[in-house]
């Protein structure tokens, strides 16, 4: 495999970075109101926080990611699992690195747990109570069973703290309940605010209660006997922005231990690795969201001298200690604003509108992997001549051999695009970069084989394939978003950013 010299700076970069232990308050001084001041300067310094001592939270999270893997193995290893829904549960997804990862997922309004995970499930027989390794046992179920109790438990105490969380940060940030931070689309008169307009106004609090909440549980898998000197040095997830509010994650663990890999960018543009421990319950990472209607509103307060809340850069290495038996798994949930919430520097449209035209397909329920990474607008200028975004970031012109010149050259265009000349469709799919597309191309995408319902639409994978048996095919509907995307994105920098990339 070929590296750019930038990099080969960055991996260097990574392996040299320092261990970062993280601002820790106790779910106790979050919800007393003590810590405020310490959760307004980690948000604002450094964008992430970790809640430590939340009540019966730790072994029940210990549970649920020990159940996690055997659930998805139960699954993986049974060509007889059904779900109670009509696509597969369980998504799977190779990275460069050779990384591959196993993803359940599921969608909420608000942080309550009131979806249920699409679990895989299997007629139970009567007769047979015995729950060994057994291949008859197997079809029961078990494991996957077992997590799907357990996990609602810990769903439930996620949103309990998130409630909470969004509670003192409305506080600490002096953005009560009179701030309006997004507001509804003004078509909308079954609502009319304060002010006369149509539709309903969103404070901070409202964002978390009423926006749309995504919940990945990960499994991540390494075969080390495979495994060169080179990918031994490359990231599973590059740098990225999430483009959420918030991301509440628990950090990634392999057999019950906290591992190594997650790096972040601090203030200073001086990146480290994050030293979490036993204590880190959950942790508040914060996104490209707060850039787009949280901290807006601040700068409107009269005399504001408090600093701006911070998106966090960061990038996962798989730890070299991830194996095929001994997977990485991690959970996260992020944010996302109400759909029928306008985008403020976008008014025309609304964010669910804006997220289904960045999806494949348009479909009410985000059960699996594909729907969950769902693209939103922001204001992103990389540095002209030199770089153009592609893939979550502002990819180097000379790493690429493009520029604009050569492309028109061409007779073509500047644009992020893969090996068959598809555009990206701005999903998390890493087969993207930097080349020159024909007027007429469009976006990737991919559609289901219908010999075979219970595959589910992937969103990618390695160069010219994806990872669920499905076909790929072009978004010819949306030919019209393409243009958009060509002459917009790359020529003016305004451009398609990824909600999240979790890790």
């Amino acid at each position: 495999m070929k590296f750019s010299t930038s990099c080969i700076a960055i991996l260097a970069t990574l392996a040299q970075a320092a261990a970062y232990s993280p601002v820790r308050i106790s779910y106790e001084a979050l919800e007393n109101g003590t810590a405020e001041d310490v959760l307004r300067q980690a948000l604002t310094e450094v964008g992430m926080i970790s809640i430590t001592h939340i009540p019966s939270f730790q072994s029940n999270k210990m549970e649920t990611l020990k159940l996690l893997p055997k659930c998805m193995d139960e699954a993986s290893n049974d060509d007889q699992s059904t779900t109670t829904a009509s696509t597969t549960t369980i998504v799977e997804h190779t990275f460069g690195d050779g990384t591959r990862r196993r993803t359940m997922a599921t969608h909420n309004v608000g942080t309550s747990a009131s979806s249920s995970l699409l679990v895989p499930q299997a007629a139970h027989d009567d007769n047979d109570d015995d729950h060994s390794s057994s291949s008859s046992s197997k079809n029961h179920y078990y494991y996957c069973q077992e997590f799907q109790a357990v996990s609602q438990s810990f769903r439930e105490t996620v949103g309990h703290v998130m409630d909470t969380f969004a509670n003192e940060l409305a506080i600490a940030l002096d953005l009560d309940a009179s701030k309006t931070l997004l507001r509804e689309d003004d078509d909308n008169k079954n609502n009319n605010n304060d002010d006369g307009q149509g539709g309903q106004v969103y404070n901070l609090r409202n964002i978390f209660g009423q926006g749309e909440q995504l919940e990945h549980f990960h499994c991540y898998y390494k075969d080390n006997e495979k495994k060169n000197d080179t990918q031994e040095e490359e990231e599973t997830i590059e740098w990225h922005t999430d483009q959420g509010l918030v991301l509440a994650f628990t950090p990634g663990l392999i057999d019950g231990e906290p591992t190594e890999g997650f790096h972040v960018q601090l203030k200073d543009g001086s990146t480290e690795m994050v030293d979490f421990d036993h204590t880190d319950d959950l942790v508040f990472l914060m996104g490209d969201g707060v850039n787009q209607y949280v901290n807006g509103a601040l700068l409107e307060e009269e005399e504001n001298n408090k600093p701006l809340l911070r998106a966090l850069p960061h990038a996962l290495q798989m730890p070299s200690t991830t194996t095929e038996d001994l997977p990485r798994v991690w959970y996260g949930r992020m944010v996302l604003p109400p759909p029928n919430a306008k985008h403020p520097t976008h008014p025309s449209m609304t964010f669910g509108e804006i997220r289904q035209d960045m999806i494949a397909e348009d479909t009410s329920s985000i059960g699996c992997s594909h729907n969950l990474v769902a693209r939103e607008l922001q204001d992103t200028t990389c540095e002209e001549g030199l770089a153009a975004y592609c893939w979550h970031r502002c990819m180097n012109l000379t790493d690429y051999g493009v520029s604009d010149q050569i492309c028109e050259e061409q007779n073509k265009t500047l644009a992020c695009m893969n090996d068959e000349g598809y555009l990206w469709p701005y999903t998390h799919d890493m087969q993207f970069k930097l080349g020159c597309a024909s007027p007429d191309a469009v976006n990737w995408t991919t559609v289901t084989d219908d010999s075979d319902s219970d595959n589910t639409t992937d969103h990618g994978g390695d160069e010219n394939k994806n990872h669920t048996g499905n076909s790929t095919t072009v978004d010819v509907a949306d030919s019209s978003t393409s243009t958009l995307l060509l002459g917009t994105s790359l020529l003016l920098g305004t451009v398609m950013s990824a909600i999240f990339s979790f890790s």
